[in-house]
């Protein structure tokens, strides 16, 4: 080859599709957003919001200005949510910026680069429910869209775009502070759903205590009786003068092989399980030892 001096000339990728056809070509511009980042910035924002609805509610049924009902709670919770509404909206047109997008350098914008109108704005304030009604799911989408775009960007026609890059450092702090973040409020939600005690749980577990209360009634007659207490079932049962009504509600409201009464003759404590899928534990003990014999 006489010549060996060429110039390679690079094509803009996803100018042509494989058969040929002109394939969409995606503007250059700022980076979009990442997840954690927009993360950060929807909790700066929605934390006041939050705590202001508790906290207002709280000291308003506590003054007497309103009472707690449930429709009460719902209607001021909705009052709150109205206020947020309009304080995405408001900052999220125009070329604006939430406050917790100013603290990430974030900006929302329309899918042309430009301004986000506030019609536009309106419709993915209200768009944030629809992520959020989805399991979150709406907001994950942020992870996996080709320009992390959440699911109320695709409803409102926008995007978020990041107007510095971070370095590694920083970078990797966003990444701790987000998620770390995600796992309190995970751990919130199980807290006050999977893990809260439903009425009927509660239920079996008043039960499962009020039928050790029983037995307890028992050491105290026993007491009186005997001179001490005793830590043989058996004995208890038999003062009822009905054994099979004790075993038949003990087998109806304590997990069968949890009963425990434990006594030294002059104290005893009674523990249990109740019959309830955590299997809660219920206990009864002997307030103070009987005096000592003269």
């Amino acid at each position: 080859m006489e010549n060996e001096d060429f110039n390679f000339i690079p094509q803009a990728s996803a100018m042509v599709r494989e058969d040929g056809t002109p394939a969409e070509v995606i503007p250059e511009g700022p980076a979009p957003a990442g997840f954690n980042e927009r993360f950060l910035a929807y909790v700066i924002d929605a934390f006041p919001f939050v705590a202001g609805t508790y906290l207002s509610l709280n000291a308003m049924v506590k003054a007497g200005i309103l009472a707690y009902t449930t429709a009460n709670e719902w209607k001021w919770k909705l009052l709150w949510i109205g206020a947020y509404v309009v304080y995405e909206t408001a900052l999220s047109s125009g070329g604006r910026a939430t406050v917790g997008k100013l603290i990430m350098n974030l900006r929302v914008r329309a899918l042309d680069g430009g301004d986000l109108s506030v019609g536009r704005a309106f419709v993915r304030a209200l768009a944030y429910f629809l992520s959020s009604a989805t399991l979150n799911l709406g907001y994950l989408a942020a992870l996996v869209t080709p320009r992390k775009r959440a699911l109320h960007d695709y409803v409102a026609g926008s995007r978020v775009i990041s107007l510095r890059e971070r370095g590694d450092l920083a970078s990797g702090l966003v990444l701790a502070l987000s998620w770390g973040l995600m796992a309190i409020l995970i751990g919130s939600w199980l807290n006050q759903t999977v893990l809260k005690i439903s009425p009927a749980e509660k239920r079996q577990i008043i039960a499962a205590h009020r039928t050790i209360s029983k037995l307890a009634k028992l050491e105290e007659i026993y007491m009186r009786r005997e001179g001490h207490y005793t830590n043989d079932l058996k004995t208890l049962a038999n003062m009822t003068g009905n054994v099979n009504a004790v075993r038949a509600e003990l087998y109806k409201t304590l997990e069968p092989g949890t009963l425990a009464i434990a006594s030294n003759g002059r104290k005893y404590r009674i523990t249990a399980k109740a019959r309830n899928w955590r299997k809660t534990e219920v206990q009864v003990a002997s307030q103070n030892a009987p005096p000592p014999a003269p």
